[in-house]
């Protein structure tokens, strides 16, 4: 076979002939396509091709440096650094990936979403690089690697590299990417205090930086949409501002958060990490409260999604701290758990403890004492409205790991409470509602922990109030004084965190603000401040039940509903089999998803959802022993905006093993249509009359194709399930 030959005389085999020619080719079209880039229109079919840039850049970065690096240890011809055809095939690699590299980012530079001062530098130091090495690999012949002009190139074609990738890195990354860590350090180590925490600058800006500003910059501006500054973030892209607090989907920001993982419009797009369930949750809250760049933390509820995810990622949390003490035995714990006192972990697997006492007329001074074998691992300590008294103070002072403790409307003058000083990890006190003075208080500072007291309703005068504002060292929180305004209540708090109640589990609440009256419904309808149940202690549900409650106080005016919904389960299915396996791209856990006792919240991304959309869900449920049941209820999710709409048929399937089974119920779910808000869990009751079980099958037919009003009309709906529960 004749040998081809290089424009410097040499000959080489056919293969190589090829790849040279290929890579000619390349950085002449390029040449030409730079001479009118004013005219040039990528077309629909290149745009891919500009899109295997990311791809395809490291390699020319490596092979030209590993050839450069080369260059400079050779030190003669005969050196046993040398290896001329290896060398030879190394550059020619080079010089090929480095002319697909330039062109596909030519291609890719003409997108919209890029700066152009930005990108300038970054593609013509491409180019340059691309068409230098290859008329290196043509000259070769003239450029003998142990001489010093081809250490010299070596030298410069290694900066040119070093600066195009760092160039490149910016664009995608942010200018700060490579120093980031060093930053980060520094955040990290100057983390400011809760109290003083800015809601935008301190929780919302750091999830941008992380998550979004590396495809909305001054360099990158994906949609017309830059992040880094306020204005910019609030002025938004050609989509207009991220939020909208009038739409039920909050606007284009959560939209596309929402989306399906497939979906090319998810942000963050494929490959990029995406927003953690808690970063949602954060996002969609401090929307709703206005998207105000001035919210402090302080100045939300404890109810807000915002509070708990700041509580978890600024200094001065207790979820944060790290404890020395060893857990405490769980039957111990079991054994002093008593319908008036709730002893609980203040985190999954933490060994700390929160105890909550409920029931004035039933309390007595023996049922604080009663805890002193597990006084070691309890942080908190919740005694409002009990009949404490002074000399109680010595007992509460044995519990030396307490960080809060709270004694509002108790009995207690104050006689007694310099014993507190004996709790030096103690941060935060309440005294409201009790008789205590101002000296007794101003002796609490000897606390070395000590950061908050609540002395809200007490017999403190004003100008004594101001006095203990003063203190630069604890803040007081004296509560508002004005005789004209009357402000809103904060709702109640549901402390079940688990939506799912099995066995006895009671459902309890509390406030705050000591003497609010909690009313609530179990009925959907909004409690209100006359009629409606009042909550006095823990209460059992028979049933699925949807609880709102309400906070009402004099002179205040009456709390937003909370809502919560509270799944009954009697029975659990000791197997469950999946007829119809779940899409790849949402398994969830697989068979046990339906039976694990574990709900998941609306995002998408929880990997907790079970999903469904070529194909319907069908899936036995099985049960050792026959029950006797009369209703099932399936969990199920609806993201209009993630193309996840109710299925247009549930069939549950009953009987004594999977040939001898009868229909008990079909639902026809009704279609969401324009006005249905965006993202809800679904609950789909089936009742039927009472009958012994041993199998279930659940069916579930996805929507075939979504409306006309829907921006993916005509195409296939999901349906998510996460749940069924029996009873």
């Amino acid at each position: 076979m004749e040998s081809a030959s290089q424009p410097n005389g040499r000959s080489f085999s056919d293969w190589k002939g090829w790849i040279y020619n290929f890579a000619f080719f390349l950085n002449g079209l390029l040449i030409f396509l730079l001479v009118f880039e004013n005219r040039f229109v990528v077309p629909v079919w290149m745009q891919s091709l500009g899109r295997i840039h990311p791809l395809v850049l490291h390699f020319p970065l490596v092979v030209l440096m590993l050839y450069s690096f080369w260059i400079l240890v050779v030190e003669k011809k005969e050196s046993s650094k040398w290896n001329e055809n290896l060398a030879d095939t190394l550059l020619l690699i080079g010089i090929v990936t480095a002319a697909i590299a330039a062109f596909s980012g030519f291609v890719l530079s003409q997108e919209e979403g890029y700066e152009k001062d930005a990108i300038f530098w970054h593609k013509w130091l491409g180019i340059v690089i691309s068409i230098a090495s290859l008329l290196w690999y043509s000259f070769q012949k003239y450029l003998p690697p142990w001489k010093i002009p081809a250490k010299i190139i070596s030298v410069s074609l290694l900066i040119m590299l070093l600066i195009g990738g760092h160039l490149g890195g910016n664009i995608t990354h942010g200018e700060d990417f490579l120093t980031a860590p060093m930053q980060l350090a520094v955040v990290e180590n100057d983390k400011v205090t809760f109290e003083e925490a800015n809601v935008y600058t301190d929780l919302v800006e750091p999830i941008l930086e992380q998550k979004c500003i590396s495809c909305h910059n001054a360099q990158k501006s994906k949609g017309n949409l830059q992040m880094q500054t306020k204005e910019l973030f609030a002025k938004g892209g050609k989509e207009g501002t991220p939020w909208d607090t009038t739409k039920a989907d909050l606007g284009v920001l959560l939209t596309r958060v929402h989306l399906p993982l497939d979906n090319k419009k998810h942000m963050p797009p494929r490959g990029k990490a995406p927003l953690t369930d808690e970063e949602i949750a954060m996002l969609e809250a401090w929307i709703k409260e206005g998207s105000r760049f001035d919210l402090m933390v302080k100045s939300v509820s404890p109810q807000n999604p915002i509070y708990s995810y700041a509580q978890n990622v600024l200094a001065g949390s207790e979820v944060e701290e790290k404890y020395d003490f060893s857990a405490a035995s769980q039957d111990k714990i079991k054994e002093l758990n008593s319908t008036y006192r709730l002893i609980k972990s203040v985190a999954a697997e933490s060994p700390a403890l929160a105890v909550n006492f409920y029931n004035r007329a039933n309390f007595k001074s023996e049922d604080i004492a009663a805890l002193a074998p597990i006084k070691e691992q309890i942080i908190e300590m919740d005694l409002s409205k009990m009949p404490v008294k002074d000399e109680d103070l010595k007992t509460i002072s044995q519990f030396t790991e307490l960080r809060k403790l709270i004694l509002n409307f108790t009995d207690i003058t104050g006689s007694t409470l310099p014993e507190l000083k004996k709790l030096t990890k103690l941060k935060n006190l309440s005294l409201s509602g009790t008789k205590v003075k101002l000296p007794q208080i101003q002796a609490l500072s000897e606390i070395p922990a000590l950061k908050n007291v609540f002395v809200w309703n007490t017999d403190l005068t004003k100008q004594e109030m101001s006095t203990l504002r003063k203190s630069s060292k604890i803040s007081y929180e004296t509560g508002f004084a004005g005789d004209t305004v009357v402000l809103n209540l904060n709702p109640p708090i549901v402390e079940n965190e688990d939506p799912i109640l099995t066995g006895n589990t009671l459902i309890r609440m509390k406030h705050q603000i000591p003497g609010t009256v909690i009313r609530y419904s179990l009925d959907g309808k909004e409690p209100d401040s006359t009629t409606s149940m009042v909550y006095s202690k823990p209460f059992p549900v028979a049933q699925n039940t949807k609880l709102i409650a309400k906070a009402f106080k004099k002179g205040w005016y009456g709390s937003k509903p909370v809502e919560k919904f509270f799944f009954k389960s009697t029975y659990h299915p000791d197997s469950v089999r999946l007829i119809t396996k779940a899409d790849l791209k949402y398994p969830a856990q697989g068979n046990k998803t339906l039976n694990d006792g574990i709900k998941s919240d609306n995002s998408t991304s929880s990997g907790k959802w079970l999903g469904y959309r070529d194909q319907d869900l069908q899936t036995y449920l099985y049960f050792k022993k026959p029950v006797e049941a009369q209703s099932v209820t399936i969990s199920m999710l609806r993201n209009v905006g993630g193309y996840i709409f109710p299925p247009t048929r549930i069939e549950v399937w009953g009987g004594t093993n999977e040939k001898q089974m009868k229909l008990l119920k079909v639902l026809t779910p009704k279609m969401p249509d324009k006005t249905t808000s965006n993202s809800e869990n679904l609950v789909f009751d089936f009742d039927f009359p009472s009958q012994e079980i041993s199998c279930l099958k659940v069916v579930a037919k996805p929507l075939a194709k979504l409306p006309e009003w829907h921006p993916g009309k005509g195409q296939k709906a999901w349906i998510f399930v996460d749940e069924v529960f029996i009873n």
